[in-house]
């Protein structure tokens, strides 16, 4: 994992137990190599991520006699967890996967963050367990056998990403969001130590609320701009990123290095321009990269392998090909995910607030008809079938489905028919904790959990440190995602407007024009390949004789999705990404194909033809080319 950290490598067993670790140099250059260990060498520890609070419980640990040797934040956890046991894992502000050996009570412990924003692997088979920040870190070991797991295969089907604690590797898991697993010689177990803010309305005001989620803001990116190299940001043309740019701005002494990707005059959402006038606004060094459509067919795959997961977001290349730009500037990026789903930012939280109101229609059948009739309008058929739902936890698995349970069903063969994964079970998991909140809420608190952390968050963290970079979420900071998860859906979705008082809060130190920009998302021209160019490269890869797809789908289904895509009948965009990317991350992880493997299968494809401008919507980059949302 020398990508992950190519600055120092560290080694140390003994007995049964044995830590390395790849270091990225971010706090205490010097002095903070890993794996940690106390005096007496009782307890040894190793952690990836950053603690943001650790100042302050550093502070609080010295007054309690415990002696630090390093300046580094981890130290923190190997001596909070001396002084706390357990409890300090809910008492860090921070990203983080780490591992514990207690040495005195002969236990592992592996801690993931409070949202998931650092990944942590293990694999547990009775005898042993191997654990780390990457799959191919455990998978090294040949003595685990490679098998498809197919109920990850069936829960990424419905989901387009896979939900912890699931992989696609059989026995391999994903340690979930603010949970632990404690591994003694009573066995393992995973438990929650994070746990969801109850709602309280203290009657305060929406310019209360404001001001102090605005100050919240602000010592957040505070807190995360704490490094001892330069800290860059990553910045699109909206509000999210350029307000936490200019709460940087304010926290620091010299102009933020800001760095965008942009796509041409051929994509007409492209906005790298409106990121170069945000960043001119606050005197930040601004870096832009240049991608051409034809990148695709090359940087996809890389993309694939170094999540080693399938996902359905195509922004991943785009991504990937961003921070390596970055690494050559700085090794810390700062950036504006998450606010989405904590305000209720997507069409989708409009559905679910106001969607009681108008089921009385989807029961008359009249909208079923209208979205039956629309052949680009996948978004809005999957809105009608979900808002028909009357429970939330199936109407909130139907907001999110890639392909239904009846498809899966019916188009399942072999091994995947034999799986009997519901994705209600995964949500319901989440919803469980907070099913006594509105519905609108439940969904918000899901979604945080699930397609932020497995999805948004995960190939951010994969991308950018496959680069040697460290993306931090100072919008997903502790202290402010437990503030805004205490407030009463007013405060998020008022009327039409979502993320309201966020937007407040940004309207205090943006101009107009960019409060009035129209959201994208993190969008990218690559729908124009898939209109032209991707059945050739599905047929090639994804209805390949021995693909994996071919062994766990019938052919008949995946051959009709590429002839109903090409007649322009309905738009299959994201079940075709799904396929492509599970077909090629099997090949990856089971068959033990290398990168570029795969693409030289497949030919180059034709140049891009410019998408005619009456297509594209100007309020709505959508409507022909979806948001990720």
């Amino acid at each position: 994992m020398a990508h992950r950290g190519p600055d120092d490598v560290g080694i140390k067993h003994r007995g049964p137990i044995g830590f390395g670790f790849r270091r990225l140099s971010i706090i205490d250059l010097a002095g903070g190599g890993q794996p940690l260990y106390d005096r007496d060498e009782t307890v040894w520890v190793v952690g990836n991520g950053e603690i943001y609070n650790h100042r302050q419980l550093r502070s609080q640990l010295e007054a309690k006699g415990h002696r630090f040797t390093t300046g580094s934040d981890i130290e923190t956890i190997l001596h909070g967890y001396k002084q706390w046991g357990l409890g300090v894992f809910d008492r860090l502000n921070g990203m983080f996967g780490v591992a514990i050996w207690d040495d005195r009570n002969n236990r592992l412990l592996l801690a993931r963050d409070h949202l998931g924003v650092k990944p942590l692997y293990y694999h547990d088979d009775g005898t042993r367990i191997r654990f780390g920040s990457e799959l191919r870190s455990i998978d090294a070991d040949s003595s685990i056998p490679r098998r498809l797991d197919n109920d990850g295969a069936r829960l990424f089907l419905h989901f387009g990403y896979l939900p912890a604690p699931h992989t696609l590797l059989a026995g391999f898991r994903k340690l979930p969001a603010g949970h632990l697993l404690i591994s003694d010689e009573n066995g393992s177990e995973v438990q929650r130590f994070y746990h969801p803010t109850q709602q309280v309305n203290s009657g305060r005001s929406v310019d209360e609320v404001t001001e102090e989620y605005d100050a919240l803001v602000q010592r957040s990116v505070e807190r995360q701009l704490i490094s001892d190299v330069p800290v860059g940001l990553l910045l699109s043309g909206g509000v999210d990123s350029a307000m936490v740019l200019a709460s940087a701005q304010r926290a620091s002494a010299s102009p933020i290095d800001t760095f965008t990707v942009g796509f041409g005059s051929d994509f007409a959402y492209d906005e790298a321009q409106h990121a170069a006038e945000t960043a001119a606004l606050f005197g930040g060094q601004h870096h832009e990269v240049r991608l051409g459509l034809n990148d695709f067919v090359s940087t996809f795959e890389r993309s694939m392998w170094s999540l080693e997961e399938p996902v359905l977001s195509q922004s991943t290349f785009a991504f990937q090909l961003l921070t390596a730009e970055v690494s050559k500037h700085v090794k810390v990026v700062l950036t504006g995910q998450g606010a989405d789903e904590l305000w209720a930012g997507y069409d989708r939280y409009l559905g679910e607030r106001y969607g009681a109101k108008a089921r009385w229609l989807i029961r008359s059948g009249a909208a079923r008809a209208l979205s039956n009739g629309l052949p680009a309008m996948a978004r809005f058929d999957r809105a009608i079938h979900a808002l028909g739902e009357g429970d939330p936890v199936r109407r909130f698995a139907a907001i999110h489905q890639v392909f239904s349970p009846e498809q899966i069903a019916d188009a399942a063969r072999g091994p995947l028919a034999e799986s009997s994964a519901l994705a209600e079970d995964v949500i319901e998991y989440w919803q469980r904790p907070v099913s006594h909140l509105d519905e609108f809420s439940q969904l918000l608190h899901i979604d945080v959990r699930m397609s932020l952390a497995d999805d948004l968050l995960f190939y951010g963290d994969k991308l950018s440190m496959s680069n040697s970079v460290e993306a931090r979420v100072p919008l997903l900071d502790r202290e402010l995602v437990d503030f805004v998860e205490g407030l009463p859906p007013s405060f998020k979705l008022r009327g039409r407007t979502g993320k309201f008082v966020h937007r407040r809060a940004a309207a205090r130190s943006l101009p107009e024009h960019v409060m009035k920009r129209p959201k994208y998302g993190f969008a990218t021209p690559v729908d124009t390949w898939f209109a032209q160019d991707l059945p050739d490269a599905i047929r090639r890869i994804v209805l390949a004789e021995d693909s994996w797809c071919q062994r766990n789908l019938d052919h008949g289904f995946l051959n009709g999705l590429i002839e109903e895509h090409l007649s322009g009948r309905r738009n299959h965009r994201r079940p075709l990404t799904a396929l492509l990317s599970f077909e090629i991350v099997c090949r990856q992880q089971l068959d033990g194909c290398e990168p570029g493997d795969i693409a030289q299968s497949i030919p180059e494809p034709a140049r891009h033809k410019r998408v005619p401008k009456a297509r594209q919507h100007p309020n709505n980059p959508g409507l022909y080319a979806e948001a990720d949302q």
